[in-house]
């Protein structure tokens, strides 16, 4: 649910707010349209998106005290504003999302001036309502980013449950993503995965989203469907269209339909380059704005997935030792897969 398409930073990767004849700054339906869409589902999953979707909390507090204890509830938000919003609306969330991108140097770089400080003091805010979902730190992984440290740093801060990161490609002007890719971030990534399961060998998980799931779909075979988006997961913006993607506002065939006139689920094809691919059942495709909208061309496209592909592989080559780990009983399954719903972090970076 896009609560709002306006935004209060402009993160150098994200442009800041929607076009607001694209996706206005407020809703303009009736909430009981989307409170009567729920109906049908067994186990709603209701995530509150922007924009920075706090900026619309009046908004966001009914709808929480309209959905609680009827579907599990998430938000991603950049902080900013927690403090404002009741805290008794903060605490009936099972997962906040929190963006951040790693060492206070790197985020405020992106982010803006203080923007880190403020995030830490979020989630320190968060921690002292007794806050008891899981907390996740977001990250947008750019050409400074050294991924080792900055997941390690956030880790450290003993604040977060888990790091999840996306990576800055596709949909940002094209830079030496190759280049970093081979002498930062992929043996960053090594490095982390070694150090990961490690301590998974010694009885402790440490709470990195994208191993996590990655193993998680490799012991079980991979998700059905491979990919959700349009399937099992939806967006409402904030004029009432449902999208297959929340980043897809303005293309057409992300739309699936209008709240109060209908809508169809629709699982988008995979090309065969996809489907055949050996770690298809981890991947499942990737992001579907990138595979749909190919902005980097298929040259692009196949350096994501090249990287991709190393990123799987650092967690599948060592799964021997994740399953050794689970026999002998210092972790269990239940430790180490995640997400155990859709909480909008998408594994694969």
């Amino acid at each position: 649910m896009l609560t709002t398409g306006t935004c209060n930073l402009r993160c150098d990767y994200c442009g800041g707010s929607f076009d607001p004849s694209v996706v206005p700054s407020l809703p303009t339906y009736n909430p009981q349209l989307f409170l009567d869409a729920l109906k049908g589902d067994p186990d709603p999953i209701v995530a509150f998106y922007g924009g920075e979707p706090l900026l619309n909390r009046r908004f966001v507090e009914r709808m929480v005290r309209s959905l609680r204890g009827r579907a599990r509830l998430v938000i991603q938000t950049n902080g900013l504003l927690v403090k404002s919003v009741d805290p008794e609306v903060m605490s009936s969330f099972d997962t906040i999302l929190l963006s951040i991108d790693g060492v206070e140097e790197v985020t405020d770089a992106h982010r803006g001036r203080g923007v880190y400080a403020r995030v830490m003091d979020a989630a320190k805010y968060l921690r002292s309502l007794g806050y008891r979902g899981d907390l996740v730190a977001r990250m947008t992984a750019t050409s400074d980013t050294d991924i080792y440290r900055d997941v390690r740093h956030l880790l450290s801060t003993g604040l977060f449950d888990h790091v999840h990161w996306q990576l800055d490609v596709i949909w940002s002007d094209r830079w030496d993503f190759r280049g970093w890719a081979a002498r930062s971030y992929l043996p960053g990534v090594e490095s982390l995965a070694e150090e990961w399961v490690r301590y998974i060998e010694s009885g402790r998980v440490l709470g990195i989203a994208p191993f996590q799931g990655i193993a998680m779909r490799h012991a079980l075979g991979g998700p059905d469907p491979p990919r959700g988006a349009g399937v099992n997961s939806i967006a409402i913006s904030t004029d009432g269209r449902v999208l297959a993607c929340p980043i897809a506002v303005q293309e057409g065939w992300a739309e699936l339909g209008r709240l109060g006139a209908g809508f169809a689920l629709r699982e988008y094809g995979i090309a065969s380059t996809c489907s055949g691919c050996e770690y298809y059942r981890e991947c499942g495709g990737r992001c579907l704005y990138s595979f749909m909208e190919r902005l980097w061309g298929d040259g692009g496209q196949e350096e994501v997935c090249r990287v991709t592909r190393a990123t799987i592989r650092s967690v599948v080559d060592r799964f021997d030792r994740i399953e050794r780990a689970v026999k002998s009983g210092v972790v269990g399954w239940e430790d180490i897969f995640y997400p155990s719903f859709n909480n909008t972090v998408e594994i694969i970076p």
